[in-house]
């Protein structure tokens, strides 16, 4: 099982809500490159205001059309199957800036936030854990 973290857009995140989290777009590329497995854990950060606001399971790893119900401000065909693990209340979501520095993934670069431009991020042991033991305010879900 791996860790990673996610980025998507607020416009994207909400068509992903509205459609209960039950697929994630992705670039096929990515897709084969990452390779992707049943129980990972993704981490969702949001763009522009640099917060995490859900954790996802993947619970296939296989690739999928995206279905036409999702919208997204970027043109992606192909998606992932995920289920929500813990989504939390938008104002209780993880700021960027509290937590950067306690994560290796960031602590570590230069430049942290260019980190995510690499995006799907692959987490490691620590990292996972790290983000784990943060504050969940959930508004359902659990680990």
């Amino acid at each position: 099982m791996n860790n990673w973290i996610f980025v998507e857009s607020l416009f994207n995140w909400e068509n992903d809500f509205q459609n209960k989290f039950e697929f994630l777009g992705i670039r096929l590329d990515v897709f084969k490159n990452k390779k992707f497995e049943n129980n990972d854990k993704i981490f969702t950060y949001i763009t522009k205001l640099k917060k995490f606001s859900d954790v996802r399971k993947v619970i296939s790893n296989e690739i999928f059309d995206l279905p036409n119900t999702y919208e997204y401000d970027k043109e992606f065909t192909k998606a992932i199957k995920t289920k929500p693990m813990k989504i939390l209340n938008q104002e209780d979501w993880l700021d960027f800036d509290n937590i950067k520095n306690e994560l290796e993934v960031f602590a570590l670069a230069k430049s942290p936030g260019l980190r995510l431009l690499n995006a799907p991020l692959k987490l490691n042991e620590f990292d996972t854990k790290k983000l784990e033991s943060f504050s969940w305010k959930m508004a359902f879900g659990e680990f």
